[in-house]
């Protein structure tokens, strides 16, 4: 990456003490590829053997993920933007109207496309402090700078070359947490290369005191290195390197102290609730002195790892924080085929692999998580049928391919995986029981055998899904693999549940109002309080919800145990999730297609690979519908197109793990966004309010934890930034790489009088449709 930063040391140190029937269609032209390949030593090291023989797993590889880290001059906060890590201040560009980077006048900046943009800046406290700006515009013009909604100076700009101004803050301005900085500027014009622009920023910084001009961060470049057998970070004397994570359980911080004899690594942990802690230093050595830290006091808590150098330049060699549980990775042989199952509407805490407590009958499914990996993290990009199954099919989230309206289809420049795998001579069905799903909203893309039971009018229960499927199964060419992609519908509303399976869960007579053999839309009528429903109403319509999720177990066993029946089972990846969940009053409403809450985001997912999965083994990382077609494509040898947001879980399947805290990011319309990771759940909403919950302690999320947790806030609104700008994509995206995602054009279809019918046979009226 282009930069013209020199640093000033002498000047650095001076200030070091600053504080604070069916055919396919045509193919879409095949995106590159990026080729999945074995890892390097260097990449992805091997599992270290410890004295006592156990082996260490890697969680967190610290010099592959430079974009994640905060970086710091003494106290001095710096945000350098024009680089991947920048984005942890922009929430990636969403409502900050901040745009893309740029090379300017041969310094890597970031571009401000509008008049207006903002840019969060955290502090760590409330006293008098002053934010540093380097900049340009592109014409003569005064930036006005407002914090936290209240204009606190101005600047004149030439526009001419990049300049440096100093913003003074008296005491009680910046508050302790999160800050928004607005910039203002009126001068927007055409740029080089293309666009238009009003400012390039290239850095801030957040000191006690003002900084000098010639003040400027080290090239994200040169803060890591990375040769065949090992990689480092190179932190400037006076600098540090922020981590904030979730410490595993019995983690160990581990790396080598490489170069001088005077120069030493230190290593502080800092914490919300307590002073920081300085752990022991590490003198460095030519050879590369090896440090073995143990972070088992930090287990459960979420701590910001500061790592510098002292004394001397000397490199901090494979920095990586680790467990020592690591277990021999399981080869994956490759599968032959894919199922892909989706149950609608189906709530992941209703299921007893996911929550043993819950009353639900589904000893099919049971049975099937015998052989399957449980994936207690899984998550749905969006909290209604459309967008989320056009991410699952393309890997693109939802504000990527934007099919996210009633009226939106999915684009014809959006790729699905039917058409990706019929590209590599897959056979391709698809047996669909919700009518967004469909030709008329743009899903008819690539199937060799498609089938919407809602558009053709056929009966949409399981048992009728599940016999195509089998007919299907048997009918197919024997010799071409196949990728079939099922949908049943059954836990939807209409609830209408035979009646051996309501009894289940209520066997009491019942005639009050909950009944929806007659009204399709009595849910919608629920939610919106036309219908009141007292005690007993409510106890009938949970009983209905699940007694349709026991039915459909029935004929989801019946395809299941049809794939052993034909020989398929041994060489057949099945995966089994759901669109999104469903509330029945847990933040006072029903339904779907309304709210961010882990009820309608938290999915189930269970994963059956073959000679991989087995023993219904909980895995706690996060993934998302968004990263199951990537996985498919690791999984059966094939090369995964370099323009899908999701990213692989397989080496998570086998055991040997990811360099990194998964991250899982949801949306809702245009005003909410949410993160989950390990334990925590964030909830952006707009740009400036902040909401975050403890899962682990709190899974129903009441309290909101965010004003006293601020380095958590930074750290899951940091992650939420680098994965909304595609900046922090895996261990082969380095430091020196930003990139948008791809966002297509949205296409609309006209909703004709027929569809509109089959749409309200399903509940999608009033608020329930978008």
């Amino acid at each position: 990456m282009i930069r013209s930063k020199l640093w000033v040391f002498c000047l650095a140190l001076a200030i070091a003490g600053c504080s604070s029937a069916y055919a396919d269609p045509p193919h879409q032209q095949a995106a590159p590829q990026r080729q999945v390949a074995a890892p390097t030593a260097a990449a992805r090291p091997a599992p270290t053997p410890t004295p006592s023989g156990r082996a260490a797993r890697v969680r967190y590889d610290l010099a592959h993920h430079v974009a994640r880290a905060e970086l710091r001059f003494g106290t001095t906060l710096v945000e350098d933007f024009g680089v991947a890590g920048g984005s942890k201040y922009t929430l990636g560009g969403w409502l900050t109207n901040t745009g893309e980077d740029r090379v300017v006048d041969g310094t890597s900046a970031m571009l401000l496309p509008g008049s207006s943009a903002k840019i969060t800046v955290p502090s760590e406290s409330t006293e008098a402090a002053t934010i540093t700006i380097r900049a340009r515009t592109f014409r003569a013009d005064t930036v006005r700078f407002y914090v936290n909604g209240t204009e606190r100076g101005n600047a004149a700009f030439t526009g001419r070359e990049f300049e440096t101004i100093h913003l003074t803050l008296p005491a009680g301005v910046l508050s302790r947490g999160e800050n928004v900085l607005q910039l203002r500027a009126s001068g927007v014009v055409s740029v080089a290369g293309g666009g238009r622009a009003s400012v390039a920023l290239d850095w801030l910084a957040l000191s006690a005191a003002p900084l000098p001009d010639t003040f400027a961060p080290p090239a994200p470049d040169a803060l890591m290195t990375t040769a065949s057998t090992e990689s480092a970070l190179h932190v400037p004397a006076g600098w540090s390197l922020g981590y904030a994570f979730e410490v595993p359980d019995h983690a160990r911080l581990r790396f080598a102290a490489k170069g001088g004899a005077s120069a030493r690594a230190e290593v502080t942990i800092v914490r919300d609730d307590g002073a920081p802690v300085a752990l022991p230093p590490t003198q460095a050595s030519t050879n590369g002195t090896p440090a073995d830290l143990d972070l088992n006091a930090y287990s459960g808590q979420i701590v910001r790892v500061d790592v510098r150098t002292n004394g001397g330049e000397a490199a901090i060699v494979n920095p990586q924080i680790v467990t020592l549980d690591a277990t021999v990775a399981a080869t994956a042989p490759r599968p032959t085929n894919v199922l892909v199952y989706l149950i609608d509407t189906m709530r992941a805490d209703k299921l007893r692999p996911i929550n043993p407590e819950s009353r639900v009958q589904t000893p099919g499914l049971t049975q099937f998580v015998e052989g399957a990996a449980i994936m207690m993290g899984a998550h749905t990009q969006e909290n209604w049928t459309k967008p989320s199954v056009a991410t699952l099919l393309s890997s693109l989230m939802p504000w990527q391919h934007n099919a996210i309206t009633t009226e939106a289809v999915v684009p014809q420049s959006v790729r699905l995986a039917p058409e990706i795998l019929s590209d590599h001579g897959f056979y391709t069905g698809a047996f669909i029981a919700n009518g967004y799903v469909s030709d008329r909203f743009g899903f008819r893309q690539g199937w060799t055998t498609y089938r919407n039971y809602v558009r053709e009018g056929r009966n949409t229960p399981a048992q009728f899904v599940a016999a195509d499927v089998l007919s299907w199964l048997d009918g197919r060419p024997a010799e071409k693999p196949f990728f079939l992609y099922v949908h049943t519908i059954d836990p939807h509303v209409p609830y209408r549940p035979p009646h051996q399976f309501l009894s289940m869960y209520d066997a009491q007579a019942y005639n009050g109002v909950v009944d929806f053999t007659h009204d399709g839309a009595l849910l919608e009528k629920i939610k919106i309080g036309q219908v009141q429903l007292n005690a007993r109403d409510r106890v009938h319509l949970q009983a209905l919800y699940d007694g349709e999720i026991s039915y459909h177990d029935v004929h989801f066993n019946s395809i299941i145990e049809g794939l052993t029946r034909r020989g398929l089972n041994d060489n057949t990846m099945v995966i089994v999730t759901a669109d999104h969940g469903e509330e029945f009053w847990d933040h006072g409403s029903v339904g779907h297609g309304h709210s961010v809450y882990e009820e309608l985001l938290h999915i189930p997912m269970f994963v059956r690979l073959p000679g991989v999965t087995h023993g219904a083994t909980r895995v706690p990382d996060a993934v998302g519908l968004v990263d199951v077609l990537p996985t498919v494509l690791e999984a059966l040898g094939q090369p995964i197109p370099e323009d899908l947001a999701g990213h692989s879980f397989l080496r998570t399947l086998t055991g040997e793990g990811q360099d990194a805290p998964r991250v899982a990011v949801s949306g809702f319309m245009e005003g909410w966004r949410t993160c989950a990771v390990g334990r925590l759940k964030f909830i952006q909403r707009t740009a400036e309010r902040e909401i975050l919950y403890n899962l682990s302690a709190d899974p129903h999320e009441q309290t909101d934890i965010a004003d006293s947790h601020p380095i958590a806030v930074r750290y899951m609104r940091g992650l939420l930034g680098l994965a909304l700008a595609a900046s922090d994509t895996d261990s082969t995206q380095r430091v020196a790489t930003a990139r948008r995602p791809v966002v297509h054009t949205q296409e609309t279809t006209t909703i004709d009088a027929e569809t509109e019918s089959q749409l309200r046979a399903l509940g999608y009226v009033g608020s329930s449709r978008r």
